[in-house]
Parts: structure tokens; C-alpha cells; sequence
């Protein structure tokens, strides 16, 4: 078991703060910086340098001998804790309309798996989600956008397509294309879907005059759809779990497909690696044809 100076120094040194330390470990910065001054006296040498008056710290040479064995401590002491659990364990971060209309498949397969993969699975926006791959707080994350990064293994998965959401409407059908410029951009209940979409979407409608709404899950997108005159623009594995409850069309001209990309860190954690493996051999199962992008 990691000992809590270890864990604390570790906190401090990936978040790069005494605060932020104290965030993550939920405990207060008085408690970070007592756990630290206890690893420090154990040691009998200065680890961090903490100038009065500056927000950010510094590593000793001292700090950087031990940081190398803190981690494989960590390290270790995860894979002993993760033998329980045969498959071992994901921290996996996902955008909200992935983790439910389109991963929700692969999450029952690891935990059904034999073995089974112990998950927790978090929700987060896709930038967040990359910061938290890249300080190995998650073990991997399902993104839209993505900046690329030498600490961080990107692979496309799918692209979906767009359709156009509205309530029922009569003498109208699925199979009908609808001109985008026809939509009363006022009546939107919008999501951005990230820039690529964006850019698309800002060449139909003037920016400067539309979205008098704007929300972030496709949940509020059902609460809030009230009126036939109401519109919204949603991925395909929308579409496949709503079915006809709702009206789904395509638009003309179409919003580019929007990417789903797995992102892992280039040295995931020793705890992690079987349940990554487990997750590929799922993915290439649920998605065939992974990694090539449309024409």
C-alpha cells in the first residue's frame, strides 16, 4: 500500500499545486502541506521547494530521486490491488452523449467480461478529458476533439453521422431531407458539437443572430423540446435509442460526421494494461471498422 506522504507528494507534483493537491485528495491545503513536512522530516531532505508569495513549486533534486520511486511504488502497489480483479481496473472518462447512447455496450461487456474489468466510468467535456489522460488521473477517455500531445495515444474510432431532432410533425418523415437554411435558427436548442461542426453551423446561421438556448446533454434536449417548431441536431446512436418517438431527418447541406477517438496515455499505470487490452479487444468487436475515417 502507498503510504499517504507518497501519495501526497505525488498529488502536489501532477497537479502541480498545493491547492490543487488538496482538490483532488479532498482534504484541506493545511493537510497537504503537514503530510509533505512528515515525508520531508522521514527523508531528511527538502523535496519541494515552496517560495512564500508564488503559487507554483518546484522539485529538488532530492524530489526528482524520489518522484521515480514514489511512482513505481504507486505503481505496484495498484497492479497488487488490482489482482482482485482479475481483468484489473479503468478509470475511463467519456463525453455524456458517448457514455450514453453509444458506449453503454462496451462498458457491459467489460464488467460481464471473462474476466471482468472492474470500471469507473466519469463524465466530462473532451478537453478535460485530455488533461485528464495526460496527468494519468484517467486511465483512457472517449473524446470528440482532441489536441494532439506527445504524452497521449489517439485512435479514431467511429464517425457519426448528423440528424436533424424535432417532435412529430404531420405529413412530414424520417425520410425527408430538410433544407438546414429553412430552420428558424431562434428555435434551436443547441449543442456544440465541437469545432468542425461548429464551423459548418456558423456558415448556415449567422453566429451574431441565432442560439437563444444552449445546452450541453442530449437529456436537456428532451426536457426542453416542447413545440413543433423546436429543432435540434444529434448524433446517429441518438437517433438508434430514441427511434420514433422523435422525428429524425437529414439536413442539406450535411454538418461533417462527428469523430469519437480513444485516447490512452503513452505509460498508462501497470494496474491498467490488462483492462486496456480487455477494452481494444472489445472495441475492435463493437466497432469493425474503427479507425477509418469517411471519404
Amino acid at each position: 500500500m502507498l503510504s499517504i506522504g507518497a501519495e501526497t507528494f505525488l498529488a502536489i507534483i501532477e497537479n502541480g499545486s498545493l491547492s490543487r493537491a488538496a482538490e483532488q485528495l479532498r482534504i484541506t491545503q493545511s493537510t497537504v502541506s503537514l503530510r509533505l513536512k512528515n515525508l520531508e522530516t522521514e527523508l531528511g531532505c527538502t523535496l519541494i521547494d515552496r517560495r512564500r508569495g508564488e503559487r507554483n513549486i518546484e522539485i529538488t533534486p532530492a524530489g526528482k530521486a524520489y518522484l521515480s520511486f514514489a511512482e513505481q511504488m504507486r505503481d505496484i502497489a495498484q497492479d497488487m490491488s488490482a489482482e482482485e480483479h482479475y481483468g484489473g481496473s479503468l478509470k475511463i472518462g467519456g463525453v455524456d452523449s458517448a457514455n450514453v447512447f453509444l458506449l453503454s455496450p462496451v462498458f457491459r461487456s467489460l464488467i460481464t467480461h471473462t474476466p471482468p474489468v472492474k470500471v469507473i466510468l466519469e463524465t466530462h467535456q473532451s478537453w478535460q478529458i485530455q488533461d485528464l489522460v495526460e496527468r494519468r488521473q484517467l486511465d483512457t477517455g472517449f473524446a470528440i476533439s482532441v489536441v494532439r500531445s506527445p504524452n497521449i495515444v489517439v485512435q479514431p474510432l467511429i464517425w457519426e453521422e448528423y440528424f436533424l431532432m424535432r417532435l412529430p410533425r404531420e405529413g412530414e418523415s424520417s425520410g425527408t431531407v430538410v433544407d438546414a437554411r429553412s430552420l428558424d435558427p431562434l428555435e434551436e436548442l443547441h449543442i456544440n458539437w465541437g469545432s468542425s461542426y461548429m464551423l459548418w453551423h456558423d456558415q448556415i446561421w449567422n453566429p451574431l443572430e441565432t442560439v437563444n438556448i444552449q445546452l450541453d446533454t442530449v437529456a436537456c434536449i428532451t426536457r426542453m423540446l416542447f413545440s413543433p417548431r423546436q429543432w435540434a441536431i444529434v448524433a446517429a446512436s441518438v437517433k438508434e435509442h430514441y427511434g420514433d418517438r422523435y422525428l429524425f431527418q437529414r439536413l442539406d447541406p450535411p454538418p461533417p460526421p462527428r469523430p469519437l477517438h480513444l485516447l490512452v496515455h503513452r505509460h498508462p499505470p501497470l494496474r491498467a494494461v490488462r483492462g486496456l487490452k480487455i477494452l481494444r479487444e472489445i472495441l475492435r468487436e463493437t466497432f469493425p471498422g474503427m479507425a477509418s475515417p469517411p471519404l
